[in-house]
């Protein structure tokens, strides 16, 4: 099933789409395209480590106190902070415990997702979702009749859905190598965690979906039985052995 409207666009390092199921006319669909396409860039401009003006670039390099960044990247840092304390470092914004670079990239994908998401809903939209890379939020289903149906990729080829998860309104998000190939890090030790090749984790937030499927792709096996403590958030995993 495909939604009357749809558009996609490059950011963040992967591409996001918007996936619209309302009877509103193209050109009030191109203007909230925009809008969003704007405040998604606005984010970047903001917490991209590969922007030499960016909060974060400004932060790691010492011209800018956290306490002095915007509300945003505060927000994020908040919230970062909580997940590595509740994870044990599993999650954490610095590669290892010896870097003093901090890089919020694996928690933003997800919180400006959600955060956009929010601004259409707030917009009087009632069937949609937002894609950013392989995390998804929806809301109202395709119809009030029918779910939205979303497809995980199989990391082993690409070109195929390991899973098909139908939602109404909530969040679907993989960790894994599908799009990036190994590139999550344990910050424990260092090292690249190699246990699974994705993770998918689904429930009420994107934001958290997003940031529990790292955490759990970095943990392991163990990552099963430390998500059980956030009601309404379940997952499905493919190992890498």
């Amino acid at each position: 099933m495909q939604a009357v409207h749809r558009d996609s666009f490059p950011i963040m390092g992967t591409t996001a789409s918007l996936h619209v199921n309302d009877e509103i006319s193209e050109s009030d669909f191109s203007y909230l395209s925009a809008v969003v396409h704007e405040e998604l860039e606005r984010l970047e401009e903001m917490f991209s480590v590969f922007r030499e003006s960016s909060e974060i670039s400004r932060i790691n390099r010492g011209e800018l106190h956290l306490l002095d960044a915007s509300s945003e990247v505060i927000d994020v840092m908040d919230k970062c902070s909580w997940l590595e304390q509740v994870s044990d470092g599993a999650f954490s914004v610095r590669r290892s415990r010896n870097q003093v670079s901090i890089n919020p990239s694996g928690f933003v994908k997800g919180w400006a997702g959600e955060r956009v998401a929010g601004m259409m809903h707030e917009r009087g939209l009632q069937h949609f979702y937002v894609g950013i890379g392989g995390d998804i939020v929806a809301h109202g289903g395709f119809t009030a009749q029918l779910p939205w149906q979303i497809g995980v990729i199989d990391p082993r080829d690409p070109s195929m859905f390991a899973a098909t998860v139908e939602i109404v309104s909530g969040a679907v998000a993989t960790s894994g190598t599908a799009e990036h190939g190994t590139h999550i890090w344990d910050p424990r030790n260092g090292e690249v965690a190699q246990s699974y090749l994705s993770v998918t984790v689904t429930g009420p937030s994107l934001m958290w979906a997003d940031a529990y499927a790292t955490t759990v792709f970095v943990m392991g096996s163990s990552g099963e039985e430390w998500l059980q403590q956030f009601d309404g958030y379940s997952m499905m995993a493919i190992s890498a052995v």
